[in-house]
């Protein structure tokens, strides 16, 4: 069943994060430190295991070997897609988006700022890295496991955030339907136009940005992520560019 990963995605983010933010405060900080800290190891894992993944072969004819090829495609991709996005500043508009949202739907006093916080954190981590472009596509063909897998690790996190930021942490699952929901349709169209080895760029690209959300997470790091998400679809552009050039 095609966008069957997404769809549970979705269901199991609402739900965590609905719950964690009903009973808000009762998880002692220390504990729910701990397991978010262990889940940032898991993101960071999923990072790595995604860099790690084989590079594409390349043409015989290039006189550079196919693991410095991929090298090459992420730090050229890397360098513009962040560019990009801080010229646009991604992480400034779904700052906004939050704060948009917190206005309509928070009364009173009482969960100002945390709404905004905890919807762009938790869009942000469930939204930016390989497992969320990577499982979207795939879930387009029917295969949801990488997105299954995703949605435990999603719906831990949004549990445990929801309890100290509240109802934003839920409400990113809409934010996570139209993203994912728009990569799948999107990949569709790729799937059949673009060549393997892009598809593999763009996976090892995403891979490095979810290793900073997962440092994010542990406080390692203040990096904004968000204006970093174009360097995910930059191998379209740039694995084709190198190949006429080298």
């Amino acid at each position: 069943m095609p966008f069957l990963g997404t769809i549970v995605n979705f269901f199991v983010v609402l739900i965590a994060g609905t719950a964690g933010s009903l009973i808000k405060k009762s998880v002692p900080k220390r504990i729910g430190d701990a397991i978010m800290n262990g889940m940032a190891i898991c993101v960071i894992y999923i990072g790595i295991d995604g860099i790690l993944e084989a590079a594409p072969p390349v043409s015989s004819d290039s006189f550079l070997s196919a693991g410095l090829v991929k090298v090459l495609v992420m730090i050229l991709s890397m360098m513009l897609g962040t560019l990009i996005g801080e010229i646009i500043d991604i992480d400034k508009w779904l700052c906004k988006l939050g704060e948009i949202l917190e206005a309509r739907l928070v009364r009173g006093e009482e969960g100002k700022g945390n709404f905004a916080r905890g919807f762009v954190s938790c869009s942000l981590l469930f939204c930016v890295g390989a497992m969320a472009v990577n499982g979207a596509i795939n879930d387009s063909m029917g295969e949801p496991d990488l997105l299954l897998a995703k949605s435990v690790i999603d719906g831990i996190s949004c549990f445990i955030m929801a309890t100290s930021l509240g109802f934003g942490c839920a409400f990113s699952a809409f934010f996570l339907l139209v993203y994912q929901g728009a990569i799948s349709l999107v990949g569709i169209g790729l799937l059949e136009i673009l060549p393997a080895a892009t598809l593999t760029y763009m996976s090892v690209t995403g891979s490095l940005v979810i290793i900073l959300v997962g440092t994010n997470v542990l406080g390692a790091t203040k990096v904004k992520t968000a204006n970093m998400i174009p360097t995910i679809f930059m191998p379209i552009a740039v694995a084709p560019l190198l190949e006429l050039i080298l």
